[in-house]
């Protein structure tokens, strides 16, 4: 029996390839205009993937949990930082909504909080404001540590990329990198500088990466499965 599935159009698409969301459901990416009832016979064949990504995606909630994307956080795990901050919403007749921290890692929303839209914009700011506390210091440091210059650096809430390095030696991380293990972020920040160096993935990139940490290959495996930790209403 094949599994539901929903099917996207996209114009940059050269093949059909299928995803498997975070929250588990299975979608089907063709080019434009591909004949979709082709697609059944690609399900068919692909039926021994489909069943073991998605026993992964079921193992990974069972050990870390999953709240629903329409369903706003009471806590927010900032693995990479190791703190786990406490949110209260407090409803007042202020317009909007705003984030103001309190002691012992209290986070208090004030204003529209009825307005989940308002509410989860504000935690991706807040956690895009966090980000840039803790993720450009440490780039600056582990930059330091292995003499890899760079030239700037900022946070943004990319959707597929934990990070980038540009021609410029301008590196993007993600915010979402807050949420990983800190073995992973180090790893992130370590493979964008060598990108000062290599601009490419070839062999003497890789060459580049192991050097610095010999240990990359078992970080880099396991950042495909990292999307895991971000929580859903951030990929909202």
């Amino acid at each position: 029996m094949l599994p539901s599935y929903t099917v996207r159009e996209s114009h940059k698409a050269k093949h059909v390839s299928l995803k498997v969301s975070v929250a588990g459901s299975l979608e089907v990416v063709v080019p434009q205009g591909y004949d979709q009832t082709a697609i059944p016979a690609i399900l068919q064949r692909k039926q021994r993937w489909i069943n073991r990504v998605t026993q992964q995606v079921e193992t990974r909630h069972a050990l870390v949990g999953i709240e629903p994307a329409d369903k706003l956080p009471v806590q927010l795990c900032l693995r990479a930082i190791e703190q786990t901050w406490q949110i209260d919403y407090c409803p007042t007749q202020l317009p909007g909504v705003r984030a103001i921290e309190q002691p012992d890692l209290n986070l208090m929303l004030f204003g529209q909080t009825a307005d989940q839209s308002a509410c989860s914009e504000m935690l991706k700011q807040w956690v895009i404001g966090k980000a840039q506390k803790h993720l450009l210091p440490w780039l600056r440091t582990v930059s330091q540590e292995l003499e890899l210059p760079f030239e700037t650096a900022s946070v943004r809430g990319q959707k597929t990329r934990w990070g980038s390095c540009s021609s410029r030696q301008t590196i993007s991380l993600n915010c979402k990198l807050l949420f990983l293990p800190s073995e992973l972020v180090r790893y992130v920040l370590i493979h964008e500088l060598c990108h000062t160096v290599h601009l490419n993935h070839s062999s003497a990139f890789w060459a580049l990466v192991a050097h610095y940490e010999p240990c990359y290959q078992q970080l880099d495996a396991g950042l495909r499965d990292a999307r895991y930790h971000v929580p859903l209403w951030m990929e909202a």
